[in-house]
């Protein structure tokens, strides 16, 4: 349910921040299935075997995703392949299958290092370190095999020689990209930029060019300063490090926000953003791309989100508050 006071605080706060994947577009077809082709490109150069992408359901991501360290898709698919590279070849599909359940169980908010930490428990410790040598990450696209691999299949050629200056190497077919959907309407954004006179952002790990290609007509409803790519940003600023939510609020000139993520990561963002910088930002985290949206409602729950719809295009009823009834079935 949504209070009378997270309504009335809602429709007084100063700006409106929003996450892009999962929130205001559905990466299942396009980030997700990065991660996989990524994963099974790279396990086939390294190992000479081709896994199934079957090993790697979206229930495996979302687990990962849920540790609170894991909102960059490439750290994922780092994580998975240095476990499987770190099993016997002969091992059975289910056994590994298994055994990256285990892994992603044993992560936590320190992200891919608690996945290196936890498979030297299991091998030696120099087998890993080797391991991540080989793999040479996290490093940039072009020195990085893992890296450059997984931006190809998402940007494709035209893309990705736009973000990072340089031709492909390994993938010149259709861009993952386009598989991008929108969920927010024109309609939604519009009311609540009306409402917040203009003072929206998004906060988001794509890069400027990824945001700008997908939300097309819509980016410019964005204000452009105020927003952060964090694929474009150093890496100790990605997400759930607050950087992002305290330099968009400090450009809008803004004291109250509500932001709009649909992970964990956004949701730790967002209160450690408000403990760092004596703000008051009300979290509104979104479930509808879940691949089990009754886990994820419960971990929002259990972090003290503020509000939980399954649709961004809820907020627009919220904001403008002119059905209580609607409202609170909505949020449910």
């Amino acid at each position: 349910m949504v209070s009378q006071s997270q309504l009335e605080l809602l429709n007084r706060v100063d700006c409106a921040l929003f996450d892009i994947d999962g929130v205001l577009v559905d990466v299942r077809n396009s980030y997700s299935l990065a991660i996989k082709m990524t994963i099974e490109f790279v396990t086939k150069l390294m190992m000479g075997v081709s896994f199934a992408r079957k090993l790697v359901p979206d229930t495996l991501l979302l687990k990962f995703k849920q540790t609170g360290g894991f909102n960059n898709e490439i750290d994922i698919s780092y994580a998975i392949i240095l476990a499987l590279l770190s099993r016997p070849i002969n091992e059975s599909q289910s056994d590994k299958r298994h055994f990256l359940f285990t892994v992603a169980e044993n992560a936590d908010k320190t992200g891919i290092l608690s996945v290196e930490e936890y498979l030297s428990t299991l091998s030696t410790p120099s087998h890993i370190e080797k391991l991540k040598a080989d793999l040479v990450y996290p490093a940039p696209v072009g020195r990085s095999l893992l890296a450059t691999v997984f931006d190809e299949f998402f940007y494709g050629p035209a893309l990705f020689q736009e973000q990072h200056n340089m031709k492909p190497r390994y993938y010149h077919g259709k861009p993952l990209i386009e598989n991008d959907k929108m969920i927010i309407r024109d309609r939604t954004l519009k009311i609540i930029s009306e409402k917040f006179q203009g003072n929206l952002a998004t906060i988001s790990g794509r890069s400027r060019i990824a945001a700008q290609h997908t939300l097309r007509s819509l980016f410019k409803i964005f204000n452009p300063m105020a927003s952060v790519f964090l694929e474009d940003e150093d890496r100790i600023h990605w997400k759930p490090n607050p950087y992002s939510i305290k330099r968009a609020m400090n450009y809008l000139g803004a004291k109250t926000a509500f932001y709009v993520g649909d992970s964990i990561e956004d949701l730790y963002m967002a209160k450690k953003a408000e403990r760092d910088a004596d703000v008051k930002i009300l979290f509104v985290g979104v479930y509808g791309c879940s691949v089990r949206p009754e886990e994820t409602i419960r971990k929002f729950i259990e972090g003290h989100a503020d509000i939980v719809i399954k649709n961004v295009n809820s907020l627009f009823q919220l904001v403008d508050n002119t059905d209580q009834n609607l409202i609170h079935k909505k949020s449910l």
